[in-house]
């Protein structure tokens, strides 16, 4: 089970987000409301770092995708991606509409993500990306700490 994580500025204070794990498939979609990249490169990090449950948004104008990471048995994890129609509704995760609903093991998902933010630093550069963002800086910090744990779990980064 593979899974793919797409992430790009589409323009200031935009970006796209598409994840796929074998047949399956959404994107999403986020506002520089939210530091999106960066909440998405901590949950990561957490996924290897022995957490049972994270929640996390993009948020939209309006709306919101809202993240479900549990950790589901030893060496596995639920990724739930939820879409709600307002932003800051504060609605229980039952009352969104499910787009994804995937199981992986961590070091796929905290890979693909690290993938994921390497290519939009690649692309974009921390001065490129604080100023297409706006609102917050590239995840630099918590990049390079998501590609320690890596490593040190025999991935290369």
């Amino acid at each position: 089970m593979r899974i793919a994580i797409n992430y790009r500025l589409t323009g200031t204070g935009w970006s796209e987000c598409v994840i796929s794990c074998d047949e399956k498939s959404c994107v999403t979609t986020a506002s520089y409301l939210s530091d999106a990249l960066g909440n998405l490169v901590r949950a990561a990090v957490a996924v290897l770092s022995g957490f049972s449950a994270l929640i996390f948004s993009f948020e939209e104008e309006p709306g919101e995708y809202r993240w479900v990471i549990r950790s589901a048995r030893l060496n596995e994890i639920d990724v739930a991606v939820l879409e709600f129609p307002d932003l800051y509704g504060g609605r229980p995760d039952h009352e969104g509409k499910e787009l994804l609903r995937i199981r992986c093991i961590p070091e796929d998902f905290a890979q693909a993500v690290y993938e994921a933010a390497a290519r939009v630093l690649g692309e974009e550069g921390e001065t490129g990306y604080a100023e297409k963002w706006s609102e917050h800086e590239f995840p630099t910090h918590q990049l390079v700490e998501l590609g320690r744990l890596l490593e040190k779990l025999g991935h290369a980064v």
